[in-house]
């Protein structure tokens, strides 16, 4: 069964303290309102590393390395409008295989977040928030849907960082 709680660093200090002068674990235990077998674990623990710090966890190793990173990151820095499949396709030509769930765990690591104008949708939202009634029944509400034949019927993302500017290099105009 998985431990639930780190003991705090006071705690841990206080375990090596007692132990040194020679307590027990059971009087440890008691006197520090712990079980016997954490204070046993802890001990143990401090016998072999000698430090009360937490050890690094283990962990599988990052799939895509710094250097991996910095490609993607530049890249995007100088196309924001780079999807994921291209970014996949320039790790795969350096000699790494990444999935897109990856490269958007990576860049979000990076602060790059490829959202859409969350902050607009919001600000309407607040805006029209104590309209009337009356005004509602002016909107005209449609249940038609957009059909395109041709390309893809999806809007294009950008990846940007956190409360970054509008550049109007990356926006589309047509009409």
């Amino acid at each position: 069964m998985a431990k639930t709680k780190e003991l705090s660093k006071d705690t841990r200090n206080k375990i090596v303290d007692l132990h040194q002068a020679g307590k027990t674990a059971s009087a440890i235990g008691k006197q520090l309102g712990l079980k016997k077998s954490t204070e046993g674990a802890f001990i143990r623990k401090w016998k072999t590393y000698k430090t009360t710090d937490n050890l690094p966890r283990s962990g599988a190793p990052r799939k895509i390395s710094p250097r991996g990173v910095k490609i993607i990151t530049r890249t995007v820095s100088k196309n924001p409008r780079t999807t994921r499949g291209d970014l996949v396709n320039d790790l795969q030509r350096a000699g790494t295989k990444v999935t897109k769930p990856t490269i958007s765990n990576t860049l979000l690591r990076q602060g790059l977040k490829s959202c859409s104008a969350r902050r607009a949708r919001l600000k309407f939202a607040r805006e029209h928030l104590d309209d009337p009634e009356e005004d509602w029944e002016n909107v005209i509400w449609s249940d038609e849907t957009k059909i395109k034949l041709f390309g893809k019927n999806s809007t294009r993302r950008v990846w940007r960082t956190k409360n970054a500017k509008l550049h109007h290099t990356y926006c589309e105009a047509w009409g």
